[in-house]
């Protein structure tokens, strides 16, 4: 049950609801939307959700809503929402592999390529049969190449 006080307006006959938030629930808003960003965080490095709710001391369950919560507020369609999350994960792994690159890692540079191709076929620039799915369809593990 929601219970709000009241102050009066400059009419002392009209009742007008409090809108001043208490300093309490002001640090739960934002402790919750710091445990939001924290998962997030976590998620798009790669960490699964097992262990995100182990270290958030949350149950799976709870997580996986918090994730479809965030999702549905940024009015983002699930798959969609995937492929942002890919692209972030993808950006991260170029970063890491880029450096290793310049640094002289000749291995590296088949990392960088074939990250290059991943964000290629995810922003929708990479071959017919590989273009990025539509967010209706379902998404798929992408198809290893030999």
């Amino acid at each position: 049950m929601l219970f709000c006080s009241y102050r009066l307006s400059r009419s002392p006959t009209r009742l007008m609801p409090n809108t001043r938030k208490t300093p309490r629930r002001s640090a739960m808003r934002r402790t919750t939307a710091e445990r939001k960003v924290r998962i997030f965080e976590r998620l798009t490095a790669g960490v699964s959700i097992a262990q995100i709710s182990s270290v958030e001391n949350l149950t799976t369950r709870r997580v996986r809503q918090i994730i479809a919560e965030t999702l549905a507020e940024r009015e983002v369609d699930p798959p969609a929402g995937f492929v942002q999350l890919q692209i972030a994960r993808l950006g991260d792994a170029m970063t890491v592999a880029h450096t290793r690159m310049m640094q002289g890692d000749l291995q590296a540079i088949d990392r960088v390529i074939k990250l290059v191709g991943e964000l290629d076929r995810y922003h929708g620039f990479g071959r017919a049969e590989t273009a990025a799915p539509s967010p209706q369809a379902r998404v798929a593990a992408p198809p290893r190449e030999r």
